[in-house]
């Protein structure tokens, strides 16, 4: 059968670009470098595209392990609502402690207002969003801006500040004084990510919730009830602390939702995510 038929054009080709390195690390006790990268989801035709806001996503993973490209079919959703999207890589606690791991989330941020000019990124509105313990890399983005100390390698000359956060059911809290809020999280993950024999002081500077102020950026929170890894109480925390600093937050509590349940990856969910991030362009 041979038609001819007239095609609206509703939408734009989008296009995968992978294994952009975005920074060089230490590597192999120091006596070696490697490439920390990041997966792109942009416009298919990038020259003289106008610019878009993006959303920096970070996988979980106990801090143990991550995979930056297992959530990009999930990303398209965002993309597809307009938002360029960079999955980016981190170094997890088998290889460094805390700080570095959001020292290079940070620096990714930082890489890509560097190079906004070529993705058609604009620069002021670069949202960070994670899962997991990427809900806590994502979170202490958002709440750490200005302090030096968590911005170290390339691209100094760009801030890491972000315009939103969306935390997915990720610690916020990791003083020890609060463990039971720690659920199944185990004590070993905690160790490696932080450091064995970490100090209170070392806890406090991992924690999201006790970074809050009033310049802090608009959040979103999801978690779940039936949450038994990361307890609900952490976003709880974390919503109680915002909202005490003036600092604009959505807590979206999923009603039968596990730990990265399906549920949160729903339609329904993300349009509601979307239109939060929207809503600060």
């Amino acid at each position: 059968m041979r038609q001819t038929i007239r095609v609206e054009k509703k939408e734009e080709a989008l296009s995968l670009i992978p294994q952009i390195a975005y920074t060089s690390v230490p590597c192999w006790y120091g006596c070696t470098r490697k490439n920390l990268y990041m997966d792109l989801i942009v416009p298919k035709t990038m020259e003289g595209h106008e610019k878009m806001p993006a959303v920096v996503w970070v996988c979980g993973g106990a801090y143990m392990v991550m995979d930056r490209s297992v959530w990009l079919p999930e990303m398209m959703s965002f993309a597809r609502a307009g938002f360029v999207v960079a999955s980016v890589d981190y170094r997890t606690s088998n290889e460094v402690c805390f700080p570095e791991p959001l020292q290079d989330v940070k620096t990714a941020v930082r890489y890509l207002k560097a190079h906004a000019e070529e993705y058609c990124i604009d620069p002021d509105h670069i949202f960070i969003m994670g899962e997991s313990a990427g809900g806590t890399m994502a979170s202490l983005v958002g709440t750490t801006a200005g302090i030096k100390e968590y911005d170290r390698g390339p691209y100094l000359e760009y801030d890491s500040s972000v315009a939103g956060v969306v935390d997915y059911y990720g610690l916020v809290t990791l003083n020890k004084n609060l463990s039971g809020l720690t659920g199944a999280v185990p004590d070993y993950a905690i160790e490696a990510f932080l450091g064995v024999r970490y100090s209170e002081k070392t806890a406090r500077e991992a924690s999201a919730a006790d970074h809050v102020d009033s310049s802090t950026p608009p959040f979103m929170i999801l978690h779940g009830t039936e949450d038994d890894v990361v307890p609900i109480a952490q976003s709880d925390t974390m919503y109680k602390k915002l909202e005490e600093a003036g600092v604009e937050a959505e807590f979206l509590i999923v009603e039968g939702a596990s730990h990265g349940d399906d549920l949160f990856y729903q339609e329904e969910m993300t349009d509601r995510v979307i239109s939060f991030l929207k809503r600060h362009l």
